[in-house]
């Protein structure tokens, strides 16, 4: 920052502040810090905790000279960074990510966002942060479950722009913080900075960061409006990753289906993330299918009724902007349930 920092508020997770009280002690030491908590949970990345947000910055007097600190994951990084971006129409922040998907996704490429009606990061803005500080000692503290919804991010990494990393992920029968390799995060994050710098608006070539997302954020909004009554999770809903890791085989599957992937590849594809995400796949029901289709005509890239989705090509090589009809949709989504029980 050009300017000296007069005051910073720390956005943080309550869990991340109760495993790590003393993480941020000595970053910006003799800075006042104020520590505003958020509530977990997909579900409350939204207006009314941005209100609540700004008002605190408001009574505390921030500025253009303050700093914001995002502590935690995903949602802080997307939530705070809105903050940030929207409040005196911008002031600085810094991210850290304590988790794999924050650190090779929602806290890099300056894209920040709320959910409005349950629909993902459709009200956000693109601001980027003055530092990402990623610290892989963090991913210690992760469930599997915490662990795999940032492998689905990865695997999506490899698919569209890393062939060499797809054959290592592939190898995984299980997932665990100790087998996370730090040059593995470190390349999805420069291939996003690469194609960020391209296209920080993201007008057309950074649509390809998206592959899995029309089809997993619907996965994902259904049910965060429609709680599972499975056991997928304590909160009963599907999280980021996992739901775009169904998202790439709904993908995978139009992408052959459209004559681009050859079918083959399109199998290697389901199998691999079959294997690991099995359980998420099983607590959907395809009585649901026809509403979780709408949510894909409410994507954020959608225009004048058509679906607009990234395929590939090849491992490794993907396409953007392809055009489908919510019957594609409905036939991907339908293709995939039926494969439930077979991994």
């Amino acid at each position: 920052m050009k300017n000296k920092i007069n005051k910073i508020a720390v956005i943080a997770d309550q869990n991340v502040l109760q495993l790590f009280p003393y993480y941020l002690d000595e970053l910006y030491a003799g800075v006042p810090k104020f520590v505003l908590t958020v509530l977990p949970g997909e579900q409350n990345k939204n207006i009314d905790e941005a209100v609540y947000l700004w008002q605190i910055l408001q009574e505390h007097h921030f500025d253009k000279r303050s700093l914001i600190i995002n502590f935690g994951g995903g949602k802080v990084s997307d939530l705070g960074g809105f903050v940030a971006s929207t409040y005196q129409r911008g002031i600085p922040f810094i991210n850290i990510p304590t988790t794999l998907l924050g650190m090779i996704d929602a806290a890099i490429g300056g894209k920040n966002g709320i959910n409005l009606n349950s629909v993902k990061n459709v009200v956000g803005t693109i601001y980027l942060p003055e530092k990402v500080i990623v610290d892989i000692q963090f991913l210690r503290t992760l469930s599997p479950a915490q662990l795999l919804d940032g492998f689905g991010e990865m695997i999506k990494y490899a698919l569209i722009g890393n062939s060499a990393l797809w054959n290592e992920l592939k190898k995984m029968e299980n997932i665990y913080a100790k087998d996370i390799k730090k040059e593995w995060i470190d390349s999805c994050i420069a291939f996003k900075n690469k194609i960020v710098q391209k296209d920080l608006y993201d007008q057309e070539l950074r649509h390809i960061l998206n592959f899995g997302h029309t089809i997993g954020h619907a996965f994902e909004a259904y049910y965060m409006k429609t709680p599972l009554s499975g056991e997928f999770s304590s909160a009963q809903t599907i999280s980021h990753g996992h739901a775009v890791a169904l998202g790439i085989i709904a993908e995978s599957y139009l992408s052959f289906r459209h004559n681009l992937l050859p079918q083959s590849t399109y199998e290697e594809i389901r199998n691999f993330i079959l294997k690991l995400y099995q359980n998420t796949l099983k607590n959907i029901s395809i009585s649901e299918i026809n509403n979780i289709v709408q949510l894909c005509l409410l994507d954020k890239k959608n225009l004048d009724g058509k679906i607009n989705i990234t395929m590939l090509e090849a491992i490794g090589k993907a396409s953007p902007n392809h055009w489908v009809s919510k019957e594609d949709c409905e036939e991907a989504i339908r293709s995939l349930i039926g494969m439930a029980g077979k991994f």
